[in-house]
């Protein structure tokens, strides 16, 4: 009897405690953050613990953290912005704030910044690279912050050097050299590609990577395409040439062999030389590669080269619904400076294996290193592309099927960049005839 009187007053009092922080949560303002997280991924965990610390440290908001994979994130998150029913604050895109900025779908951050003075995770500024700043500005207004500084860089198998008995001293530096190593490390059997030194359009090589180091350009400063050039024609002549001696046939089936299988072709040591971005260095890590790598810049043309790569990295934003009650705002605003703070920014660099937007915390993540010591340095280095209001998705979804005809042969570059150019001057039309 007394064990059973016992087991009620535990039970009693656990459901006590249990009622206690159920109300303690339930007195606090919830804010719901959306990132990339989820339930699985290898910096679940780590996000759990960078909010629960939040949600810790104060007694006024409960930060609800939502996360999803990469490529669920974006399809929700613009149905969300659209419908009205985003999280209170995310992660989005940096070089496309002025679009989300202009039709309200953000607060300005100016505004809350210049209200706070309350002196706790004060947001310096200075600690982010105006380059990423200027695409959070709209109307002279901050409207998100820089949250990661991606870069991209060409990565190389030091192993597969030696082998041929190269050193770092033969990284390629420019075009020509680039295709002079890359061809010493194909190995194709009975016409299939075993192993490549390189493609120009594998990885995160871009076209419109390419064009800017020969200092060209998709758009004019009045935001017109400048597709039909010589310039351009000579950029994409240079892109099918490079590996002339293969098939586009045998090119793509070993592309696709990569991709069925789930393999990173450099993580795997199936190509020699790639265009990658910093995340790249955690793939390799979580793959369990032990080969010897190193990165470098990406090779420039042979004359006017121009020492420049794709940034595009996220911002952090606190998204407008329209209905926030002022304690959601003042308490995502808390939240946001929580999140660009200098240890927090570490952790989370730790925690996603990003290289993230405050300065000073990245030079203290990249100490000891080395690969990612030179990733750092390329991000000042990296630009992001331009913000076409009539044609937002310029660089991929407009600009790939033509790409793509130009690659396999069913264009020439001259007749698909003509094309291309006549789809941006159509969507040019279209918009300036309802705007």
């Amino acid at each position: 009897m007394k064990k059973l009187l016992l087991f009620l007053v535990v039970s009693m009092v656990a459901v006590g405690l249990l009622g206690c922080d159920k109300d303690t949560t339930s007195d606090k303002t919830e804010i719901i953050f959306w990132h990339m997280s989820p339930v699985g991924s290898e910096s679940y965990s780590g996000m759990k613990t960078i909010i629960a610390d939040f949600n810790d440290s104060q007694d006024l908001y409960y930060v609800k953290g939502v996360g999803f994979s990469f490529w669920d994130y974006w399809d929700k998150l613009s149905v969300a912005i659209a419908s009205r029913t985003a999280p209170n604050i995310g992660l989005s895109t940096i070089d496309d704030v002025v679009s989300r900025a202009s039709s309200g779908a953000l607060y300005d951050l100016s505004t809350l910044m210049d209200a706070d003075t309350s002196g706790v995770n004060t947001i310096d500024l200075n600690e982010f690279r105006q380059s990423q700043m200027d695409f959070a500005t709209y109307e002279g207004d901050l409207y998100a912050m820089p949250f990661t500084a991606t870069t991209r860089a060409l990565y190389y198998n030091l192993d597969m050097f030696e082998e041929l008995g190269l050193t770092e001293a033969d990284v390629p530096t420019t075009w020509s050299e680039l295709k002079t190593i890359a061809k010493m490390f194909d190995v194709v059997e009975n016409g299939e590609i075993k192993r490549l030194g390189f493609d120009p359009t594998y990885g995160d090589a871009t076209y419109h990577g390419w064009l800017w180091e020969a200092g060209l350009d998709f758009f004019d400063d009045n935001l017109d395409p400048t597709l039909n050039t010589q310039g351009h024609i000579d950029v994409m002549n240079w892109i099918l040439d490079f590996n002339d001696d293969l098939t586009r046939a045998q090119l793509t089936a070993f592309g696709e062999e990569n991709t069925l299988l789930g393999l990173n072709p450099f993580a795997s040591e199936r190509v020699a030389m790639i265009i990658g971005n910093d995340g790249l260095y955690q793939t390799i890590i979580n793959s369990g590669a032990t080969f010897n790598y190193d990165v470098a810049m990406i090779p420039i043309p042979d004359e006017n080269g121009v020492h420049v790569n794709w940034g595009s990295g996220f911002s952090i934003e606190m998204y407008n619904n329209g209905n926030d009650t002022d304690a959601e705002v003042q308490g995502t605003y808390e939240f946001l400076k929580y999140l660009l703070s200098s240890d927090v920014q570490l952790e989370l660099a730790e925690v996603n294996g990003w290289i993230m937007s405050h300065i000073s915390a990245m030079d203290i993540y990249v100490e000891n290193k080395p690969i990612m010591q030179k990733l750092l340095v390329e991000v000042d280095y990296a630009r992001d592309k331009v913000y076409v209001p009539y044609a937002p998705s310029w660089h991929g979804n407009d600009w790939q099927p033509y790409y793509t005809q130009i690659l396999n042969g069913e264009l020439t570059p001259a007749e698909g960049l003509a094309a291309a150019r006549a789809n941006y001057l159509e969507k040019q039309e279209n918009y300036n005839s309802v705007n």
